[in-house]
């Protein structure tokens, strides 16, 4: 043989060696070669379908001297079972003839037991060369396993028939005689594999053959179509190999109708939707019902999904309650989940308001007795949003901050921008807060109270005198300005008082002169009389103080 076809023989024999192909690889230690002069001898392996004929490279690098004879020995350490085979060619291979495999002493033949035995090939060319080599390879003379027969016991499930078994025979096929020999008290592996991997993860499960060789695995129940696969191996002096076998479980589904409906129209975050209904295994509800279904409820809007598994009872109803996610239009669903039941199921539309809060809220009362509330009325979680419908928003009073609320005034907020300005005549003392009823886009919000005062002033004694003056003349205004600080009337002293006239018959009033009040609080302050009319000290609060109040005098001109 040529130099390039040794070096193939060679590759392809320790690229078998190391990707574990075959049965019978010939040990660490074994040369894939040997030659002598112009003769080869290769590695001899077991045949893997018929284990009583092994096959070995045989050749010589003399064309002119064809190899005449090839034959091995077959023995079991020391002791020779079988000498002198002659072995026919086949190609570049020499091999035990087909017709007439090695077989067990019981069949007729010279191999005593199963087991694994030692090859020693000799090679002889027309001129009488002859080449030998010793444990060329070894005979995997074993059992060759099989699965035969498997099936499912429920091949074709269904609503009431949701589980299956695998049944079948492990049977062992003797080399030479090629008898199948039942592999009794032996383990075998059953996987269930879903067809779609997002039904569930595999599983295995076990099952023992009996004497003759038949096994049945434990039943799985299938949550949706699956593939079995029933696998076996071993690597002993009785049993070499593996063997598997596939079969697959179809799923008949039934068409179901579901009725339901929910205990709401609108749903603010932090409450349920509760969803009853039944299913029935026809088209509307006077048909029969399905008990045992599995049915998924699902409330959804832009802002999220939240969803309850339950299962109907004995009259094929069922209830869940779902919270309630923001996103202002949603809608529930009550859907047949069950893999062995088909339906359009059921399902409705829903209110779910967002989530509301104020930003930028500020809330006063001005020395005039006017409170003011201005701020933002947002979604609590997506502030940059637009409400889809302009809200009103209230301004309330209570006088402890804690009971009594009432309400105020109200204003719509800008649809644009979401700001609102709240602007009503308010208390001396007390607390206020902005509310915002639940509306179909915003839930309820209530702003943390806030306390408004200021302290009260009022001018006392207000007096213009004379009481009946010439035109012209002038008219003197005096009067006390005090403070209501604590629970008593103070004189105010030391502050910035004006001097206003109203005219008779009509109601604006004009500003005269100013003044300062003294140390007991009291102002005088003059002024020219012009007409009929009436006369008050008035003054403006800080940011503490009211502005006061007083009674204006009369003035009579001639």
């Amino acid at each position: 043989m040529r130099t390039s076809s040794l070096r193939t023989i060679a590759t392809l024999t320790v690229v078998a060696a190391l990707s574990g192909g075959g049965l019978a690889t010939a040990p660490a230690a074994l040369a894939v070669q040997v030659q002598a002069g112009p003769l080869g001898i290769g590695v001899a392996r077991t045949d893997d379908a018929q284990r009583g004929i092994f096959t070995v490279p045989v050749w010589t690098d003399d064309t002119s001297d064809p190899l005449s004879t090839v034959t091995a020995t077959v023995r079991d350490g020391d002791t020779v079972i079988a000498d002198g085979l002659a072995l026919t060619q086949s190609g570049d291979t020499w091999q035990v003839p087909s017709g007439d495999p090695l077989k067990l002493a019981e069949d007729g033949g010279p191999v005593p037991h199963l087991g694994h035995y030692a090859i020693d090939v000799t090679a002889t060319d027309g001129q009488g060369h002859t080449i030998t080599r010793t444990g060329a390879g070894t005979l995997d003379f074993t059992l060759r396993p099989e699965l035969t027969g498997t099936a499912l016991t429920q091949p074709a499930l269904d609503f009431d028939h949701r589980s299956t078994a695998v049944t079948g025979t492990l049977v062992g096929i003797q080399p030479g005689s090629g008898d199948t020999v039942p592999l009794d008290g032996t383990e075998v592996t059953v996987t269930r594999k879903y067809t779609s991997p997002a039904t569930g993860p595999a599983a295995a499960e076990t099952a023992t053959t009996a004497a003759d060789g038949t096994f049945t695995s434990p039943a799985f129940t299938l949550d949706g179509e699956a593939g079995f696969t029933t696998a076996f191996s071993a690597d002993t002096d009785q049993v070499h190999g593996a063997a598997s076998a596939d079969g697959t479980a179809a799923i008949t589904t039934r068409t179901v109708y579901v009725a339901a409906t929910a205990d709401r129209t609108r749903a603010v975050p932090g409450q349920t939707v509760t969803v009853s209904g039944t299913v029935h295994t026809g088209g509307t509800t006077s048909t029969p019902v399905v008990a045992g279904a599995e049915v998924t409820v699902e409330l959804s809007s832009w802002g999220g999904t939240t969803k309850t598994a339950v299962t109907t009872d004995a009259n094929g109803a069922f209830s869940a309650a779902v919270p309630a996610v923001p996103g202002e239009n949603g809608r529930w669903t009550a859907d047949v989940t069950d893999p062995y039941l088909d339906s359009p199921g059921a399902s409705g539309g829903i209110i779910l308001p967002d989530d509301s809060s104020y930003t930028g809220l500020k809330t006063s009362i001005a020395a005039n007795g006017m409170v003011t509330a201005t701020g933002t009325l947002v979604r609590s979680y997506d502030r940059n949003s637009s409400v889809s419908a302009p809200q009103v928003v209230h301004l309330e009073y209570s006088k402890d901050g804690k009971t009594g609320w009432s309400d105020f005034g109200t204003a719509t907020q800008q649809y644009t921008n979401g700001t609102f300005s709240i602007g009503v005549w308010g208390h001396l003392d007390g607390y206020y807060r902005v509310h915002h009823y639940t509306s179909d886009q915003l839930a309820e919000s209530i702003s943390k109270p806030v306390r408004l005062y200021r302290i009260n002033t009022h001018v006392y004694s207000n007096n213009a005198s004379p009481a009946n003056v010439n035109k012209g003349a002038t008219v003197t205004v005096t009067g006390v300005l005090k403070e209501h600080k604590t629970s008593a009337w103070t004189v105010y002293k030391s502050q910035h008082v004006e001097l206003f006239f109203e005219k008779k018959g009509t109601t604006k009033w004009t500003y005269i002169t100013s003044g300062k009040t003294d140390s007991h609080g009291k102002a005088t302050l003059k002024g020219k009389a012009t007409a009929d009319g009436v006369w008050l000290i008035q003054y403006f609060g800080d940011s503490k103080h009211f502005n006061s109040d007083g009674t204006p005098d009369f003035v009579n001109v001639r």
